[in-house]
């Protein structure tokens, strides 16, 4: 070594190896007889000129260099004295106590439960907290407004650095420059050469200080760490787009988008309470179309406040609602959601998560699986497993369910965007028709758990490949599957239907899972299957394929008490049968209309049909229609007082559900059974024979039969003066059994 400030470089490496803090070597060298504050320490440590010599002593004894080196050291410093004086003991200076923080937001809706988690953290340190979630969700709004809110209980300083990890228009900040920025805001003069240098120079400055530290837009772990304070008063805030799972924090705090009242409120504050109370509608479908997202929320309500014409808020509605418009309106000045997708997509490695995100929106669907997403894109299952988690990681896809995955309206516009500038057309539609392919197969499959006594039409839906559903897969694992993908089913038939594709699997899967719906009580899926049914058997010229697409959107309009329509459309379709001379499919369309004149309160109407019904179906040997015919005609008997009669055909139709092993059916035919006895006067076979019922819908997750049997419980016992079980039952029941209006127009056959 030449120079005094050679000799301080060596000195300060010794000290961070040791890793050691200042507090620490000098209550060390205060037990070697030393007097050597912290404060002393750091400071003589940050500057260019020689120690004191006792000083220099006390450092390195404390940090346990061996007394052989000691006196190697102590020669140097003697030889670099000569030179120049030692400097003399420094006098204590001003602590600096910086305030970086940016202006804490005006408002911030919704986010009182977080602001009141980080108060709590915050008044404990030491730690880290790490605020996550997608871009535009409010972050660093909530991480700035709690860091002013806890301010008072760090009076060694707050220190404020936007990181830039999802910069648009900037490279992210480099440790090493952030480091020696927070330095200078702390009054040390070194420029220490390295990042390692300057974190431990960092770490030491701020080792006695109670500091509060925000660490914005954090786009890595790696780009973290080096800035963290080790002080056991200090506090960290950090806030990032990812997840970050390799950095070790005290507590992660998801910041999810606003709900929707909360939506309500900042739209009121943007543009005026009185417009979004008089637009009431439109003020709620724009909270929807924005997914509580607080930026889009701020650019359509800088948007709403510049048009103060009447209906501004429906017509911003409106474009919103428009896919071809939706991202376009959600840009205002320097504020843009689209901008902000674009930052996470471009952070994506360059590989399968990038296709993945692409291609998987191509399809329509709600929420999906990974092993329906790698039959998708036709790739290995543990390929786009690992590609989904990158974009959960990067908040570009959401994960509702454990293996289950979901776009945001905004999100899966931008990846269809992406998708039409970078993939072929061939390889979206062949995306799309892998998808619809499985899943119709898989469907078919299930339905052919469900109902294998039932002659449903597979041939078009069911020659696909599928690995969706073991075929060994139980009654309540295809019912379980069917219910997590009935929407994926009716949205990827609107799609395959409007492309005019796949129409003879769109008309066979209507039917084949019309029966699961109506047991389900799904009657919007119902209906709206039927139609696209009846549609694609009508294109196809197919008049038995129309004639039982109309039977299956008879009942689902039977089941919303359309009666007329239910009934006109059963005539039509019995025409048909009729006519094709298909007695099967008159036995069904009789059966139906006897349940549709039976609940319109025309009971000798019912009784003929069903009567005839059950007469084709004795001559077709349909055992297992002729137990569901007996059942209805049950019901009817019943609805005449003529219980004798109705239980009769409960139980002959139990019997032959029974001797056929269809429990899905029992639980149903249990539950018209037990109500006949209710209405009989028979409460303690009623009860017995409704919890038997319950038992079975239980078991098979068929909540519909859950919520029947429920209700039917309801009223027995609060026959026999149990209030108490009776309300509980009803409650119960109401929750399982709601189910939207169909809100469609029922078609006519051509």
């Amino acid at each position: 070594m030449t120079t005094a400030e050679e000799f301080v470089v060596l000195l300060r490496r010794v000290r961070d190896r040791s890793g050691l803090s200042y507090r620490t070597i000098a209550k060390r060298a205060e037990v070697a007889g030393a007097v050597l504050p912290a404060s002393t320490l750091a400071t003589m440590l940050a500057r260019q000129t020689l120690p004191r010599r006792e000083l220099v002593t006390a450092v390195l004894t404390a940090c346990e260099v061996p007394p052989a080196a000691v006196r190697q050291w102590i020669a140097v410093w003697e030889r670099l004295a000569e030179g120049a004086a030692p400097e003399p003991e420094p006098a204590e200076r001003p602590v600096q106590v910086p305030f970086q923080l940016p202006p804490a937001p005006p408002v911030l809706v919704g986010r009182d439960d977080e602001l009141d988690r980080l108060a709590e953290g915050l008044a404990q340190p030491p730690g880290v907290w790490l605020l996550t979630g997608a871009g535009g969700v409010g972050k660093s709004a909530l991480a700035v407004l709690a860091a002013h809110r806890a301010a008072g209980r760090h009076p060694g300083g707050c220190l404020y650095v936007d990181l830039r990890g999802a910069s648009t228009d900037a490279a992210p900040s480099e440790p090493h420059d952030v480091l020696l920025g927070f330095l200078r805001a702390l009054g040390v003069r070194t420029a220490p050469a390295t990042v390692d240098e300057a974190s431990a120079l960092f770490r030491s400055t701020t080792a006695d200080r109670a500091m509060l530290v925000v660490l914005d837009n954090a786009g890595s772990a790696a780009q973290v760490r080096p800035l963290l304070p080790s002080g056991p008063r200090s506090t960290t805030l950090v806030t990032s787009r990812r997840r970050l799972p390799d950095l070790d924090v005290t507590r992660r705090l998801p910041v999810e988008p606003l709900a929707a009242s909360a939506g309500r409120d900042l739209l009121a504050h943007l543009c005026g309470p009185e417009r979004v109370t008089v637009e009431a509608a439109a003020a709620g479908d724009i909270v929807r179309l924005c997914g509580g997202s607080p930026l889009a929320l701020r650019i359509v309500g800088a948007r709403a406040a510049g048009r103060q014409a009447p209906g501004t808020l429906g017509a911003l509605a409106a474009h919103l609602g428009d896919h071809a418009r939706h991202l376009d309106e959600l840009e205002v000045g320097d504020l843009s959601v689209r901008a902000g997708l674009r930052v996470g997509y471009r952070s994506l490695p360059a590989d399968t998560a990038a296709t993945v995100f692409r291609l998987a929106a191509v399809p329509e669907w709600i929420e999906l699986g990974a092993a329906a997403c790698a039959a998708m894109l036709d790739a290995p299952q543990v390929a786009v497993e690992r590609a989904l988690d990158v974009l959960v990681d990067a908040h570009l896809v959401e994960c509702p369910a454990p293996g289950r995955f979901r776009y945001h309206d905004s999100v899966r516009i931008f990846a269809r965007e992406q998708a039409s500038e970078v993939d072929p057309p061939a390889a979206q539609l062949a995306v799309r028709e892998r998808l619809a392919a499985v899943m119709f197969s898989a469907a078919a499959s299930a339905a052919r758990t469900l109902f294998p006594h039932d002659p449903l039409p597979y041939t078009e839906i069911a020659g696909t490949a599928q690995r969706l559903i073991a075929p060994d897969a139980t009654t309540a694992q295809a019912w379980q599957w069917l219910e997590q993908e009935r929407v994926n089913i009716r949205m990827l038939a609107g799609q395959e239907y409007a492309a005019g594709r796949a129409l003879p699997a769109i008309r066979d899967l209507g039917i084949a899972v019309a029966k699961y719906l109506d047991y389900a009580g799904h009657f919007v899926d119902q209906a709206r299957l039927g139609q696209l049914a009846i549609a694609a058997a009508q294109r196809l010229g197919d008049q038995r394929g129309t004639a039982q697409a109309l039977n299956t959107l008879a009942i689902a309009m039977l089941r919303h008490e359309r009666r007329r329509e239910g009934i006109e459309l059963l005539d039509q379709a019995l025409a048909i049968r009729r006519e094709l001379g298909d007695r099967a499919g008159e036995a069904a369309c009789l059966n139906n209309l006897g349940n549709a004149h039976r609940d319109n309160g025309d009971f000798e109407a019912a009784l003929r049909c069903l009567e005839r019904s059950l007469t084709l179906r004795k001559e077709l040997s349909d055992r297992y229609k002729t137990g569901s015919t007996l059942d209805n005609i049950g019901i009817v008997l019943r609805r005449l007082g003529r219980f004798e009669e109705a239980l009769d055909h409960h139980r002959a139709g139990l019997a032959i559900t029974r001797e056929l092993d269809d429990r899905l059916r029992e639980a149903l035919v249990l539950t018209n059974l037990a109500e006949t006895e209710h209405q009989a006067g028979q409460q303690r076979q009623a009860l017995w024979h409704a919890e038997r019922a319950l038992a079975i819908s239980r078991e098979l997750r068929h909540d519909r039969g859950c919520g029947l049997a429920l209700r039917l419980l309801g009223d027995i016992h609060g026959s026999l003066g149990r209030t108490t079980q009776a309300q509980a039952c009803h409650d119960e029941a109401a929750e399982l059994l709601h189910e939207p209006a169909i809100g469609v127009e029922a078609p006519t056959a051509g």
